[in-house]
């Protein structure tokens, strides 16, 4: 629980200094599209590289269950997707939503709490989960934006092939597949810049709330509810039963649940923003899964320890 908390505040810290320099009028819309580039094009896809490079050798034991767990957040994107539709929600920011419920903030929130929870020799496994979430899954969320926002599918293909996100996660997996590692300079390059990604994605996203009537923050509204439900709530779900179904190892199976219950990733947050798409919506839903997830994550935390 303090883990959690510890990590959380330190998450809506960086979220209330980008407010507090859009208040003090030290950060415009301008200075955010900039950050929002920043992240985009250099933090993140450096981040993704080094990381994934220096991920041990893959097991193939574990080829069944990531397989799994990508298709139990398919299949909550999908069902995010159809009740958004339901409730009258626009197809463009259904699928928006649809991403906002599959793409974990794993990486930046999952990983240290879950190696604190079930010991260093998870950090594998779940680097391997983040690496689906941001190889395959976010490339699916990105082509399916693409598409929303007007594209051909095979235009929405080629944007996608040339997400740097999508890039960069591409180049680390590589790397870990084929045991090659980048110069140690180079490598101490990038991993200065993948570091830089998460503050600034945040410093932005607080930057993106300040811009929002206060009303807009806390008003309900259907797409965003939904997006949210599915992701702290059915995303852990699926996977549970999917992976229980499928008899999945124990501790891989408490790790893939838990991971798949964090809230959803700032990144979210930054890919819509730079498709022009629901970015108000996926900012509200990025701090409000966060802010929900200390009470979901420390219940969780208590069943997988205790179960």
């Amino acid at each position: 629980m303090l883990d959690t908390l510890g990590r959380v505040i330190i998450f809506f810290g960086f979220i209330a200094l980008g407010v507090l320099l859009v208040r003090f009028k030290r950060l415009t819309a301008h200075g955010l599209d900039g950050l929002s580039a920043y992240f985009y094009w250099l933090a993140f896809p450096c981040w993704l590289m080094v990381s994934f490079a220096r991920l041990p050798h893959f097991s193939p034991a574990l080829a069944g269950t990531l397989a799994a767990y990508a298709g139990a957040m398919i299949a909550t994107a999908a069902i995010v997707i159809a009740l958004t539709r339901v409730f009258k929600g626009r197809a463009d920011e259904s699928i928006a939503a649809g991403m906002a419920a599959f793409i974990n903030n794993s990486a930046f929130l999952g990983i240290p709490i879950t190696i604190n929870l079930f010991g260093p020799d998870v950090a594998h496994t779940g680097a391997l989960v983040v690496a689906v979430d941001f190889l395959i899954l976010f490339s699916l969320g990105c082509a399916g934006l693409a598409k929303a926002s007007g594209k051909t599918f095979r235009d929405a293909l080629l944007h996608t092939g040339r997400n740097p996100t999508v890039i960069g996660a591409l180049v680390g997996v590589l790397l870990m597949l084929t045991g090659l590692h980048f110069p140690p300079a180079v490598e101490g390059a990038l991993d200065i810049l993948g570091k830089s990604g998460p503050p600034v994605a945040l410093v932005t996203l607080g930057g993106m709330l300040a811009l929002m009537p206060a009303a807009d923050l806390v008003r309900p509204d259907a797409t965003s509810i939904i997006a949210i439900a599915g992701k702290i709530l059915l995303a852990p779900a699926c996977v549970a039963l999917v992976l229980w179904g499928l008899k999945a190892d124990p501790m891989t199976f408490k790790v893939c649940v838990f991971l798949s219950a964090t809230p959803t990733a700032v990144s979210v947050f930054i890919q819509t923003k730079m498709y022009g798409l629901w970015f108000h919506g996926a900012a509200k839903t990025v701090a409000q899964s966060t802010l929900i997830s200390l009470f979901t994550l420390s219940a969780l935390a208590l069943v997988l320890t205790h179960g």
